[in-house]
């Protein structure tokens, strides 16, 4: 019985003294296993009318899953981007780029909207990719 006991306390007591030698440990172990992605065209508006836009961005490779999410967060002032619209997209992955598309349904007319982009992978994991804020105007 004290066999056990004396080898979980060894665990215990190596995990405690690795994590004091080692604080972000942990950290290293969580982080994306995709190469660091990069947006290199856009974001920009790629159609608008009166309610609806359509956003696109191209990015590097990001590796991973095939599917993918583009998600733009958008609001009617750069300090309140607190509305988000999501879209599936496939990569191909004998390309070196990925073009996300994005469609903003609802909005209101002659409006300025601001927005940022970011993707991330069908499981949720960021991409590690974000743009400026910008703006667009639906007509």
């Amino acid at each position: 019985m004290r066999r056990p006991i004396l080898a979980f306390a060894l665990i215990v007591a190596f995990a405690c003294f690795t994590l004091l030698l080692f604080p972000n440990a942990l950290v290293i172990a969580a982080a994306p296993t995709h190469s660091l992605v990069k947006i290199t065209a856009g974001p920009e508006l790629e159609s608008t009318n009166e309610s609806m836009t359509i956003i696109r961005w191209t990015t590097t490779h990001p590796g991973g899953t095939n599917l993918h999410y583009g998600i733009v967060h958008y609001g009617t002032a750069a300090t309140n981007l607190s509305q988000v619209a999501k879209s599936p997209n496939r990569r191909n992955p004998s390309q070196p780029d990925m073009i996300f598309r994005v469609r903003i349904a609802g909005l209101k007319p002659q409006t300025t909207y601001y927005y940022t982009v970011e993707s991330t992978s069908a499981t949720g994991v960021n991409d590690g990719v974000s743009s400026p804020i910008r703006t667009f105007k639906t007509r």
